[in-house]
């Protein structure tokens, strides 16, 4: 069990391999680590919120023995409140942002410099304490930031691949599937990070919305393109190293327009469907839109149909469901009148398509 204690903040040190921090973070480096969460607006709040109401006992910080020994501990949950404090009784250790600190800290009624803290033997049993919380309860990470954790914890495991899939998913509430989505969308950022983001512009771990890489792995399809044995292949077993170059700069790369050749993350199954059809691919690869690339395929009228039945459906459900609403609201009239008016614009483009056909 974790032992509950005041800590010196002197004693205290930032997780160098905190799954929320860049590759690009030194996390052992303090300027570095600082710089990097200024970024973030919010910890000048949260500097704030310290200085006036003090440090709540009631979120302690979750510590294991640091690597160096001695009475240095390593905060795994709860670095931005640990910079937080920090800056409050050090302000000149600021890298950015230094007046705005410097201000906060002269004015502050409270400088806590001692922390309270829930000490854990080793870090392994705060990750496996924080995985649900963090992965799929309620403060999410990123989920680039959930896949570095469940990497960390991947790592720990042993035996054959399934079962250790099995293993982070039961510690986290999920699925093994997405645990292994999960790990292979991060392998493959890694890929794609290690090749410069094949020379997509202004592409960084920033800009890059990891999510979709996970999404894209979701269709079989295209973990077909990329030649991976399946989407749960951390180790990218047989991946085509063009072929994800092509999907990087499908994916992100935006053009003049500022839209990539995907568009919006719902165009994933026709991209899915166009690189299944060589004649599309193709076509893609030599400058054609999506939709285009997909009428050579039969995918768009497919899709159109797919959209269709299910608009259809969802209506009928929608119908079934107006006996049974506590009260109609004039949000609801709204609603169905932009939903008709939807219909009716989209009536009418069918009859300017069968016109120009003519």
């Amino acid at each position: 069990m974790p032992k509950f204690s005041f800590i010196d903040v002197k004693d205290l040190q930032f997780d160098s391999d905190n799954p929320r921090f860049p590759k690009s973070v030194d996390g052992s480096d303090l300027a570095t680590v600082l710089d990097f969460m200024l970024e973030d607006a919010n910890l000048i709040d949260l500097m704030r919120s310290i200085a006036v109401q003090n440090f709540f006992p009631g979120e302690p910080l979750l510590v294991c023995p640091d690597p160096s020994g001695g009475e240095k501990r390593t905060v795994v949950e709860g670095n931005r409140r640990l910079a937080a404090t920090r800056l409050l009784l050090q302000p000149e250790l600021a890298p950015t942002r230094s007046v705005t600190v410097r201000t906060v800290a002269e004015t502050a009624e409270y400088k806590p410099e001692q922390l309270p803290c829930l000490e854990f033997e080793t870090r392994d049993e705060i990750l496996e304490h924080l995985g649900y919380r963090h992965v799929t309860g309620i403060k999410e990470w990123d989920p680039l930031a959930k896949a570095r954790y469940l990497k960390q914890r991947f790592d720990e495991t042993t035996g054959d691949l399934g079962e250790r899939f099995k293993r982070l998913a039961r510690s986290i509430g999920s699925r093994s599937d997405y645990v292994g989505r999960l790990l292979t969308a991060l392998a493959i950022y890694e890929v794609i990070e290690d090749s410069n983001y094949y020379g997509v512009e202004n592409l960084n771990e920033s800009s890059l919305d990891f999510s979709l890489l996970s999404s894209v792995l979701a269709y079989d399809k295209i973990v077909q393109f990329l030649e991976l044995q399946s989407a749960q292949s951390p180790d990218l077993s047989g991946l085509n190293n063009d072929a994800l170059g092509w999907l990087t700069r499908w994916v992100f790369s935006k053009g003049v327009s500022g839209r990539s050749v995907l568009g919006e993350s719902r165009n994933i199954r026709l991209l899915a469907d166009v690189v299944s059809h060589p004649r599309s691919l193709d076509a893609l690869k030599n400058g054609q839109t999506l939709g285009l690339a997909a009428k050579l395929s039969g995918a768009a009228t497919d899709n159109f149909k797919v959209a269709i039945a299910a608009a259809r459906e969802n209506v009928s459900l929608a119908h079934n469901y107006i006996d049974d609403l506590d009260e109609v609201l004039i949000t609801d009239h709204t609603a169905v009148d932009e939903l008709f008016t939807d219909v009716k614009g989209l009536r009418q483009a069918l009859r300017n398509r069968a016109d120009g056909d003519d």
